[in-house]
């Protein structure tokens, strides 16, 4: 009969064998074995495979104990082994041998069916180990790639978030589920295949370049709502099906609008962080900037923002931690409250866009190039402090923590601190690292923390520039005039160049370990300044050890330009209001007036007891230099005689001093050449 002609028969008396029926395993037998014989003769692959198919399918119905289970196994594994005889696949080779093995155990000794299993199952067993050995001389080719790659992955994930969603399934992923993603991926697979055929220095070129791919992630940033997701709320689950309320449905919008950008891994504050772990919270704050920066996107999402309205009054940019999510990312994508892009600006960057731009200064009060080429650091001191006054926080300490970033700063978290503690913690690490005696500049409460600090941020909104010097050029030729441009420069440089970087000292050690260090200044000092100029702790009865403990811990050694406070006089005091005017004379200084929410602390002390002063450091001495010649002289006169916002410094016992009167901003302005040529730096110790 023709092979064409058997399998039509035997596939019509399967038709007729329907499921129940007792002898469809027979049928099932019979057409495979129809179907193989016309493999055989003709080659034909759709044979062989539905062959393998009704074998199986007659297998389920022969079950162990069967008589005729165990010649199904062996058929079976004739059609697999002919289905790849020359290089069969592992998963071919594994099932033939457990195919023939169950065979030879149901068959009896003797029986040649059993042989012919044993012949089988002897082959592929040795062709198995032939791999295994070859496998494991080529793995072992393969293990100082492959770990070179792992170490390579280690070191991108150092600086990269320790938790990230894995946009691709929407699960949580730690640190050893991304190094194992990666690992067992396609792209590793090419990868070491690629380092193969590559000297050492392409491989580490290579390896780079993929793994950095790999490993692109976009961070969220969001004002936070109800029914935010925790990392446990989480953990374990694909987000995607879960119910989309509350946050669930702002993570899973934000998790789609990274995957359709081709990004594998997204980071949200709200699930990626372990809360209740201060030590992750501590490394969160201290690296959240850095993540940001690192960031191939940051996602904005405006929760109060419809599609057709403007960004400028979202709450978003109201808050804290939000002032580093703008400014640390060099991409980002604002979206609105239903994640479709803002005013469809279709742009892969809206800091690119120049309207987008023009919204956000509005929006901020923040100039554009702040905005795209942001650099964290100490400068511009308090305009960033400026910036972060127009914010708030949940929790009021929040407000100094979410600054850590911008100055580039590293200090302890301690939850449950003062507001006024955590931002005079930061304050101090500001001026004393750099010098940046703009900080000072505030007007407002004075914080427990320390005098010359303010209890609250909002005291850095912006304060009334000091009226212009009206007639720079007359200052400077009326100074300049019979004497040598080149001497007054010198004695005048000379005489401010002497100030050093303001430092806080943290007692008791603080007064012990500074006496030394006055005295060294004390010495280096001009002989033009009086004993009085410099404090110092030169006679130990001036800091007794049973003292040290009782007067204030916090230190600030600050240089300035001094002028002595010579009257105080309340000129009018409104009876229908708390406030207090003062008429205040210095020595060098212009009549001025200030108005006080209340009254100063008793005006009738002795003179010298009050002191104006400028905050003065030698670096602000770098634009002016005698080798500048007549220019360089008139700009240095004209910024000495300029107006400046002044300090009011009350004397305390062991020549400390503190700030007081600080609720209004006091203009001060020398009152002519003599004044300026005696300008004189000196030291204070203000608590």
């Amino acid at each position: 009969m023709d092979s064409t002609d058997d399998v039509s028969q035997k596939r019509a008396e399967l038709e007729r064998c329907l499921p129940g029926h007792d002898g469809r395993d027979v049928a099932l037998c019979r057409l495979a074995a129809a179907l193989y014989n016309r493999f055989k003769n003709e080659q034909e692959m759709d044979d062989l495979n539905e062959a393998i198919t009704l074998y199986r399918a007659a297998l389920e119905l022969r079950p162990a104990g069967h008589p005729d289970r165990a010649l199904s196994l062996h058929d079976l594994a004739q059609c697999i082994a002919d289905r790849s005889p020359q290089e069969p696949p592992a998963s071919d080779v594994d099932e033939i041998i457990l195919l023939e093995h169950e065979a030879v155990l149901l068959l009896e000794h003797g029986d040649p069916v059993r042989d012919a299993c044993r012949r089988r199952f002897a082959a592929y067993v040795q062709l198995r180990a032939g791999r295994v050995a070859m496998k494991a001389a080529s793995d072992a080719a393969d293990l100082d790639v492959k770990q070179r790659i792992r170490n390579a992955v280690f070191d991108v994930l150092y600086t990269m978030p320790t938790r990230l969603l894995h946009t691709g399934t929407g699960i949580l992923c730690n640190r050893d589920a991304q190094v194992s993603d990666f690992m067992c991926s396609e792209r590793c697979e090419r990868l070491v295949s690629l380092c193969k055929t590559c000297n050492r220095d392409q491989q580490i070129e290579h390896i780079r370049t993929e793994i950095s791919k790999h490993f692109q992630y976009v961070m969220l940033s969001h004002r936070w709502g109800k029914g935010e997701p925790s990392l446990h709320d989480i953990e374990g689950q694909n987000i995607y099906i879960m119910s989309p309320t509350g946050g669930i449905g702002k993570l899973q919008g934000f998790c789609v609008v990274a995957r359709e950008r081709d990004y594998l891994w997204a980071w949200s504050d709200t699930c990626c962080i372990d809360k209740q772990s201060s030590a992750e919270v501590q490394e969160t704050i201290g690296s959240m900037f850095a993540w940001y920066r690192q960031s191939t996107l940051t996602a904005v999402h405006l929760s109060d923002v419809p599609d057709t309205c403007s960004f400028e009054n979202s709450e978003w940019f109201r808050r804290g931690w939000t002032l580093a999510e703008l400014l640390a990312p060099r991409t980002v994508l604002f979206f609105t409250q239903n994640w479709s892009l803002y005013k469809n600006i279709t742009s892969s960057n809206h800091k690119t866009e120049v309207t987008v731009l023009e919204e956000l200064e509005r929006a901020t009060g923040i100039e554009s190039r702040f905005l795209t080429d942001f650099s964290p650091g100490m400068g511009d001191a308090r305009l960033r402090l400026q910036w972060a006054s127009l914010r708030r926080t949940t929790l009021p300490e929040d407000i100094a923590y979410s600054l850590f970033g911008l100055f580039n700063i590293h200090l302890p978290i301690h939850y449950g601190e003062s507001a006024e503690n955590a931002l005079g913690r930061l304050l101090a690490e500001i001026i004393s690292n750099s010098g940046g005696l703009s900080v000072l500049d505030w007007v407002g409460e004075s914080s427990p923390f320390h005098s010359c600090f303010p209890a609250h941020i909002t005291s850095y909104r912006r304060l009334p520039a000091p009226p212009p010097q009206p007639i720079a050029d007359e200052w400077s030729s009326a100074i300049i005039q019979g004497f040598s441009l080149f001497e007054v420069l010198r004695n005048l440089c000379s005489s401010l160049a002497t100030s050093l970087l303001p430092r806080f000292l943290s007692r008791p050690i603080a007064l012990l370990i500074d006496a030394h260090r006055v005295l060294a200044t004390q010495q280096q000092t001009p002989d033009s300044c009086g004993p009085s100029d410099v404090d110092d702790f030169r006679s130990p009865t001036r800091a007794p050890h049973s003292e040290i403990f009782t007067r204030p811990s916090r230190l600030l050694i600050l240089s300035c330009i001094a002028y002595h406070v010579i009257m105080v006089q309340l000129k009018r005091a409104d009876p229908s209001t708390p406030s207090c005017t003062y008429d205040i004379q210095a020595s060098g200084l212009m009549p001025l007036e200030i108005t006080l929410p209340s009254k100063l602390e008793d005006v009738t002390r002795l003179p010298g007891t009050l002191h104006l002063v400028r905050p003065w450091y030698s670096k602000l001495l770098a634009p002016f230099t005698p080798s500048g010649g007549a220019a360089t002289g008139k700009q240095l006169f004209s910024a000495l005689g300029s107006p400046f916002h002044a300090l009011l410094l009350t004397e305390l016992p062991h020549n400390e001093h503190r700030r007081i009167a600080s609720s209004t901003p006091i203009t001060a302005q020398p009152i002519g050449r003599a004044s300026i040529l005696k300008s004189k730096v000196r030291m204070f110790h203000v608590v």
